[in-house]
């Protein structure tokens, strides 16, 4: 991707998948594991087709005029509203609400809703443009809310997946122009260029400011994995996982953790099993937390091992707690 200053806030891979993954790397249960599996798989293929969309943006002409925003979650009311990519221009808003599904796709004008026929089983999902026209009025409240100035906004719901076929009983034409394939993208947002040319709405001062309260209030959804899958916190494995065999299995010895099954050693495996803690459990930990999930006896080992990571703390010694959030901040 180039670096162009146009990208204002990029697509990152949710927490919450990455939480499933964790948990899924930390339980016995085959039937549980093949649930999560399911539902990484369905979150990673729409990630993957929103992200897709950036191979277009970055041949537009003008990209460099523009701001672009990636997976915004932003309040609204007693709410949040999300957008997956939003582009905003002097002249115009645009949002993108991406749909990476396959199969023969029945848009029912009548009903507004989605039908999608795949290996002789029909499924419904919601209505797509009735979801980025409600993002829309969401968003101009928002825009009122803070006291922006009214600017036009369009709305586009891109099929990202090549092996998607497109059908309507639709005799307006709203479909057809709503609706359409990542390769008409670039045609669309020049079509949209065209109608709103040379007439500038806001200036750079004002699109900066816009972006910038976007990005400060983006609050990123958090959930409680434990809670949607009914899962009970005591069945995880702990301890601390080798990279050679992969079980959870290593000791610690002078300097180094070691593996009694493979032999493999290393210095900092246990740094990778409190990112573990910190996204699955809790953001803080006690020595006496560290002790039962890192499966050390020694009081002086775990706090030794967390005082070396130089990590915010409260408290006295005996009670201090420590904030795991760095070691996340680290990672990214």
């Amino acid at each position: 991707m180039r670096s162009d200053a146009m990208i204002k806030k990029v697509r990152i891979m949710p927490i919450y998948m990455n939480k499933l993954q964790l948990l899924m790397n930390r339980l016995n249960d085959d039937l549980v594991k093949q649930s999560l599996e399911t539902e990484i798989s369905k979150m990673m293929a729409g990630f993957r087709g929103e992200d897709s969309i950036n191979y277009f943006l970055n041949m537009l002409p003008n990209r460099k005029e523009c701001h672009v925003l990636h997976d915004l979650r932003i309040p609204h009311e007693s709410t949040f509203f999300q957008i997956d990519t939003l582009i905003v221009n002097p002249e115009y808003i645009l949002i993108i609400e991406a749909k990476n599904i396959s199969g023969n796709l029945f848009f029912d004008h009548t009903f507004n809703q989605l039908l999608r026929t795949k290996n002789g089983i029909e499924e419904p999902f919601q209505d797509p443009i009735a979801q980025a026209e409600r993002q829309k009025y969401q968003l101009e409240n928002w825009l009122s809310k803070h006291k922006f100035p009214t600017v036009p906004i369009e709305t586009l719901v891109v099929m990202t997946h090549s092996q998607s076929v497109l059908r309507t009983d639709d005799r307006t034409s709203r479909v057809s122009r709503k609706i359409i394939h990542s390769v008409q993208l670039l045609d669309r947002i020049r079509e949209f260029h065209k109608k709103y040319k040379q007439r500038v709405i806001v200036s750079r001062d004002v699109m900066n400011k816009i972006t910038k309260r976007l990005i400060k209030e983006h609050t990123p959804r958090e959930v409680d994995v434990f809670e949607r899958y009914k899962i009970s916190k005591d069945i995880i494995i702990k301890g601390v996982q080798c990279t050679g065999c992969m079980t959870f299995a290593m000791k610690k010895g002078y300097r180094t953790w070691n593996c009694p099954h493979c032999s493999h050693s290393s210095k900092t495996s246990h740094i990778k099993a409190l990112k573990d803690y910190s996204l699955l459990i809790q953001p803080t930990i006690t020595n006496q937390q560290a002790r039962d999930f890192l499966k050390l006896s020694s009081v002086s080992a775990a706090s030794k091992l967390l005082v070396s990571l130089k990590l915010p703390h409260t408290g006295t010694t005996k009670g201090r707690v420590y904030d795991l959030s760095s070691l996340i901040e680290q990672q990214k």
